[in-house]
């Protein structure tokens, strides 16, 4: 229960960041596609570990990735803020990242429990 409530926050937070109007252009670098990825590998984490019943899976990322495609649709119309593409493959990126860190979890996890 408490991962799903962190979830919901988290979630509100990074909308509110993401939809808030910037003074200046920032310049797209490697930091920011970095922090894109690892928002959402944290998304990921705080999804999976929400339902610790269902193992994480594409079908669990899927509304995470539409999650990212809606935010960066709706920042081509907010002031200072710009629809990028490289951001949505980032934003992917985490969530398969953390789908690869859950598998090699799981198994380890699993061989250490049957040792």
């Amino acid at each position: 229960m408490g991962a799903r409530l962190f979830l919901g926050l988290a979630l509100l937070l990074v909308t509110y960041m993401a939809l808030t109007p910037l003074p200046e252009a920032i310049q797209e670098n490697i930091n920011d596609k970095l922090g894109h990825a690892l928002v959402f590998l944290l998304l990921a984490a705080l999804t999976h570990a929400g339902w610790p019943s269902r193992t994480f899976n594409w079908q669990h990322g899927l509304p995470l990735i539409a999650y990212g495609i809606a935010l960066e649709c709706a920042q081509y119309f907010v002031p200072g803020r710009f629809f990028s593409v490289a951001d949505m493959i980032a934003d992917a990126a985490g969530i398969l990242a953390w789908l690869l860190v859950s598998r090699l979890l799981g198994a380890r996890f699993c061989a250490t429990r049957a040792a």
